[in-house]
């Protein structure tokens, strides 16, 4: 029978997230604790109503860990993700001014033609021509 009790207590712990999930590890909580209790006291009524309450204490305070865990881990999420979305903007920004800077250069682009002479490479001749740069 403690195995079983066991058996059950380890299935219904990892329902700890949902209200009836919670319920259901206290009472198993408080069954094993229980049946520990019988067992190591030669089935003392005292001892049995002690481990069934300290079962369920334990059950309680593994609940109340893991929803702060949960939390927890909620709030770092959310700050990360809002940190990120931070510096997206900022980077936008950034982006988006230093378009404006390159949209308001009133310069004229002006071109330097470079001539490349005829050449040869790899056995395969090459005309002579006009490349024309962009000068900044």
């Amino acid at each position: 029978m403690p195995a079983s009790t066991l058996l059950i207590a380890v299935l219904l712990s990892g329902c700890a997230s949902s209200k009836a999930g919670k319920n259901a590890t206290v009472i198993g909580g408080s069954a094993l604790g229980a049946v520990v209790a019988h067992e190591a006291s030669d089935g003392n009524a005292a001892w049995t109503t002690g481990g069934a309450a300290l079962g369920a204490l334990t059950a309680m305070g593994a609940n109340a860990l893991a929803e702060e865990n949960e939390q927890k881990a909620y709030r770092e999420g959310y700050e990360a993700a809002l940190n990120q979305s931070v510096k997206q903007q900022y980077w936008i920004t950034q982006n988006r001014q230093k378009e404006d800077s390159y949209a308001s250069e009133t310069e004229p682009e002006s071109f330097v033609p470079i001539k490349i002479p005829e050449q040869e490479i790899n056995g395969e001749i090459r005309n002579a021509r006009i490349i024309y740069l962009k000068a900044r």
